[in-house]
């Protein structure tokens, strides 16, 4: 199968539905009106912790692809402009979190003001029929146009329409611009919701009665309860990351460089296979998805166990459920896949997504403390990323099932339906992570987008194969429960073959010669040599002594600040220092007798 690229040129977007003459999108700022609002109360107050996540994420990377979250806001047949300004000031009212500042220094603060405006900017389409046929490629400009054109205020919410001059301007589409401080993704799923209503319905335009606000959710969460569950969640993610490996995805024969890229399959047979998976097993559509996931990679990496990040919407209480703020934090699941059929294997994968759901609102200001602490007793440095996230809309508590249509199974239909699947391949933004998944659709067509930060890590052949292979995979247990050998037939990649230089240390897949790069590298001028075993140890590496690297403390900080620069590498478990090197330093029996020994690991 060929992958089609997808434009990311707004003027090139067309409208492609049958029988619907294609028009090229050009957009012409109109200009930008600012939208008053009036609320019910001016407070502060400290913040919460899902902004306190927001705030420690974004404080590592500012400029991160999803500081704004651009979507389509859906408009009616027939909106008009006013009806998008008054939506917009009723919103503004009735939610504190798209009025409110942080101060991030110091004491961090949200300050909510009563009063203030949100900005609407009105562009014009170019000649031509517009109408509702047009929405989806004229809101896909509008959210390109958004990210190119960010409000210099930096506002919490920042709207944009797109009117038909030859319409009498009535809105053919509409997006928006939100503040992942503001916002996360279930947030987001309120806002449209509620949008689309106002728009459409001068009636519903009234601000109503009091909701659970940021301010509330930030005096519940200092509760002596509250402080427990967010204690407990911090002790299971220690657990879980003082196992985690460094990167999931470490393939031998890759060389870091390429471009990130992003893979979407979109499949009619996958779907029909998860609902059947799903009657049958009464697994969750997500934990299929995951489960399926898990298996292709511990087929391609070779691994028993794939451990890896995902993130929790954390709306399973009920004043959550309708919140307008961030309440979603990554964790961490562990699935054991050898030796599991996949029907058990998918029932294991969402009883652990369940128990870390349950586990996913702590204080990320604290986290960040304990994985620098983690990160310095292990030698690897942690950039989390979820490698599995959905986007698919969960209707109430970590239990909540995605609403699968219930279909009697027909095998050719089935087949029939492989003839119909696609992927798609675009440039990407950078992310940290070698690999994710991200699921945006299980009913009637699965959408699943696998993103690589680096095409000389995972290319996009390698990201074309897994996503196919995941499809063969749940089409298959679709007829029937697969036992694992079954299940490594179906997959159909092989597995990984690594050479001798490589071991397996500390959940991670280590390449001697890359600790070798990194050590000679933090530790030049000295002449250095790693051994993979000494003694029953792993990854010693011998040293000889130099000004500023006398101690096994001193050469492990240097190596930990060279890791960046090695993201393959681990830094050596144990230093050995000795005084002087010897002609042949491969030779482990030629070195001297040390001046000291240590894993470096105790703070100077």
């Amino acid at each position: 199968m060929t992958a089609v690229p997808t434009s990311a040129d707004t003027a090139a977007d067309t409208n492609t539905d049958p029988g619907h003459r294609r028009q090229r999108v050009r957009l012409t700022p109109r200009g930008t009106t600012h939208v008053p609002f009036t609320g019910t109360r001016a407070a502060e107050g400290p913040l919460t912790l899902g902004q306190i996540n927001i705030a420690q994420w974004l404080g590592n990377v500012p400029d991160h692809f999803y500081s704004m979250l651009c979507v389509e806001f859906p408009v009616p047949p027939g909106a008009t402009v006013g009806d998008v300004t008054e939506t917009i000031a009723v919103l503004g009212a009735r939610h504190e979190t798209l009025r409110t500042t942080y101060r991030l220094t110091g004491e961090r603060r949200q300050v909510v003001a009563a009063s203030g405006t949100l900005p609407l900017d009105v562009c014009v389409l170019g000649d031509g029929r517009w109408g509702p046929r047009d929405q989806v490629a004229v809101a896909g400009a509008l959210v390109r146009w958004l990210r190119a054109n960010p409000d210099p205020a930096g506002t919490p919410m920042h709207v944009v329409v797109a009117v038909a001059p030859d319409q009498n301007g009535p809105v053919i589409a509409c997006a928006a611009a939100l503040s992942h401080m503001a916002v996360d993704h279930g947030a987001i799923e309120v806002l449209k919701r509620e949008f689309a209503e106002l728009v459409g319905d001068p009636a519903t335009r009234q601000v109503g009665g009091p909701r659970h606000q940021p301010l509330d959710q930030a005096a519940l969460e200092a509760t002596p309860t509250e402080r427990r569950r967010a204690q407990a969640a911090q002790d299971y993610l220690q657990h879980w990351t003082q196992r985690i490996p460094r990167r999931l995805y470490d393939m031998p024969d890759t060389t870091p460089g390429g471009d990130p890229l992003a893979v979407a399959l979109s499949s009619r047979a996958a779907a029909l296979a998860v609902a059947q998976v799903a009657a049958r097993t009464r697994a969750s559509g997500q934990g299929i998805v995951l489960g399926a996931i898990c298996a292709v990679l511990a087929h391609r990496t070779g691994d028993r166990e794939i451990i890896l990040p995902l993130m929790s919407s954390n709306r399973f209480e009920r004043h959550l459920v309708d919140y307008v703020g961030s309440v979603a934090q990554g964790t961490i699941a562990g699935v054991e896949v050898a030796g599991r059929s996949f029907d058990a294997l998918v029932k294991r994968a969402w009883t652990v997504v369940l128990e870390a759901s349950r586990n996913a609102r702590y204080d990320a200001s604290e986290r960040a403390r304990l994985d620098e602490r983690i990160a310095h007793e292990r030698g690897l440095l942690f950039k989390y990323e979820p490698l599995f996230n959905s986007l698919v809309t969960q209707s109430s508590g970590p239990g909540a099932r995605v609403p699968l249509r219930a279909r009697q199974f027909d095998a050719a239909q089935l087949d029939a339906a492989l003839a119909e699947t696609r992927l798609r391949w675009r440039p990407a933004h950078r992310n940290a992570a070698p690999v994710r998944f991200e699921l945006n659709r299980l009913d009637g067509r699965l959408e699943l987008d696998l993103w690589s930060a680096d095409t000389g890590v995972v290319s996009r052949e390698e990201a074309e194969s897994l996503l196919l292979a995941f499809e063969r995979l749940v089409v298959a247990a679709a007829h029937e429960d697969l036992d694992p050998e079954r299940m490594r037939e179906v997959i159909g990649l092989e597995t990984a073959v690594r050479s001798a230089d490589w071991i397996f240390l500390d959940s991670c897949w280590v390449d001697v010669r890359k600790v070798q790069d990194l050590v000679d590298d933090a530790l030049a001028p000295a002449v250095t040599r790693v051994f993979a075993d000494v003694d029953g140890r792993p990854l010693v590496a011998f040293v000889a002594a130099k000004d500023g690297i006398r101690t096994p403390e001193q050469a492990h900080a240097r190596c930990m600040a060279a890791l960046p620069e090695h993201p393959m590498a681990l830094a050596p478990r144990h230093y050995v220092l000795c005084a002087t090197a010897p002609a042949d330093p491969a030779d482990l029996a030629s070195w001297p007798e040390p001046t000291a020994t240590g894993t470096g690991r105790t703070p100077g």
